[in-house]
């Protein structure tokens, strides 16, 4: 039963009963993988930058924004694109655009030339996360969702936190442009996992009788674009902006975070270290905590604490004199992070329509790109203009204005509709006693 409903749902389907195991390794080690290889380039992308490439605080800022750019702009195309596309081949495809732009990456010797790379390797980011997502959308019960995205998001950040902290060495006793290197050995090796892991069920198909043939998911629905807009506006702008602003927010953080440091003196392993602490709080707050709320409390009772939490951390930056206050800040934006942890991904998948999943998830791309786009560049030009600590009093009335929205206008996602496999081993039974009736 299981197989069979793998090769309804075309692309590995878990069972009704589901646990992050079934997801281990189409879903979760290809997810910890690209995001240990973004991270670690993120802590010395900032320094890379600013030092390497002499670049200004505002080039940084909108470098660190070269992803949630190309998201913005391409993500409607690629949601379009991707319905066309068997799950896998989309993912091999997006990590081969991001091997590829790591490796231009470590050769770049120009800010503009570098921040031209990132934006198509943005491209490839952005089809990588529409295709876990649908995934996810279709295989995840609903009651569940907010534990396997936590459980999924509190693994990566502790892998995450590992490559922080291995980021810095790597910078201090190399250089600080092997980074790309590494994160171009990283997306490779979750491609190799995707397609071993595609090749492993077409094997498995093939071994399969002709009943199976019976249970091909159908071709997905063309369903165009506006039409989606129109009949999801209401989830796009209210839980898509609150995403949004989310995104800019954490963004940000990575970008004052290694400013700060260096600001107080850090060499590049210490600033590496203040990223790991900062990592290992939020990843075990996410791990213990963030997924019993979501499901037990709802997606906004994670949402609230977690931005008072943030912007309580950007206004304290400014009293930030050495490396002590500096891991205490870190502690209370990564308790904050940490109570949202997999919340984009369970408010993504809870929103999404099963008719035009890829659609929706391109369109919410689009929309919650926008915050990571405007926030850090203002930030970093607030602190061209002024300094760091108005850039921090900057970032905290952001998050207070995020923490507002959330309260008034987001709305909780509902936790009925049963996933895709589900629904695929419902109609497999219904058909089944159709044409063999029971003999009672």
């Amino acid at each position: 039963m299981a197989v069979v409903s793998d090769l309804a749902n075309g692309d590995g389907g878990a069972p009704a009963t589901v646990s992050s195991r079934n997801f281990i390794v189409r879903l979760i080690l290809p997810g910890l993988l690209q995001g240990k290889a973004q991270t670690f380039v993120t802590p010395m992308l900032p320094i890379f930058v600013a030092v390497d490439l002499a670049g200004s605080h505002s080039m940084v800022g909108i470098i660190a924004s070269s992803y949630p750019i190309s998201t913005f702009i391409f993500s409607p195309a690629v949601g379009v694109m991707m319905k066309h596309l068997h799950n896998s081949l989309a993912s091999c495809l997006a990590l081969g655009v991001l091997v590829a732009t790591a490796v231009l990456s470590f050769a770049a010797q120009s800010v503009y030339v570098l921040l031209v790379i990132r934006m198509i390797g943005g491209i490839g980011n952005t089809s990588f996360d529409i295709s876990q997502k649908a995934y996810m959308a279709a295989e995840v019960p609903p009651g569940i969702r907010g534990r396997i995205t936590a459980q999924i998001a509190g693994a990566q950040k502790w892998a995450i936190m590992i490559a922080a902290l291995l980021s810095g060495v790597v910078a201090e006793h190399l250089a600080t442009r092997s980074i790309f290197l590494v994160q171009a050995s990283l997306s490779f090796t979750a491609m190799l996992l995707i397609a071993s892991h595609s090749l492993y069920l077409r094997r498995k198909s093939a071994d399969l009788d002709g009943d199976g043939e019976a249970l091909t998911a159908s071709a997905p629905a063309n369903v165009p674009l506006m039409r989606v807009l129109r009949d999801h506006w209401r989830g796009l702008l209210g839980a898509g902006l609150y995403c949004a602003m989310l995104n800019g927010i954490r963004n940000t953080w990575m970008v004052a975070l290694p400013l700060r440091g260096h600001h107080i003196g850090l060499s590049k392993l210490g600033i590496g270290a203040s990223v790991a602490w900062y990592r290992a709080c939020d990843a075990t707050v996410t791990t213990i905590a963030a997924g019993h709320i979501m499901d037990k409390y709802g997606l906004k009772a994670a949402a609230i604490p977690s931005m008072l939490l943030m912007g309580i951390a950007f206004s304290l930056l400014s009293a930030v004199k050495g490396s002590w206050s500096l891991a205490a800040v870190a502690l209370v934006f990564g308790v904050g992070n940490g109570f949202c942890g997999g919340i984009l991904n369970a408010f993504a998948t809870g929103l999404a329509p099963k008719n035009a999943r890829t659609q929706f998830l391109g369109l919410w791309k689009t929309v919650t790109s926008i915050g990571g786009i405007c926030v850090p560049p203002l930030f970093g030009m607030v602190s061209d203009a002024s300094n760091l600590d108005l850039a921090g009093y900057f970032a905290s009335g952001a998050a207070l204005c995020t923490l507002l929205w959330a309260v008034f206008a987001v709305q909780d996602v509902s936790k009925e509709a049963p996933p895709d496999s589900e629904v695929s081993q419902r109609e497999q039974i219904s058909v089944s006693l159709a044409h063999n009736p029971s003999p009672a």
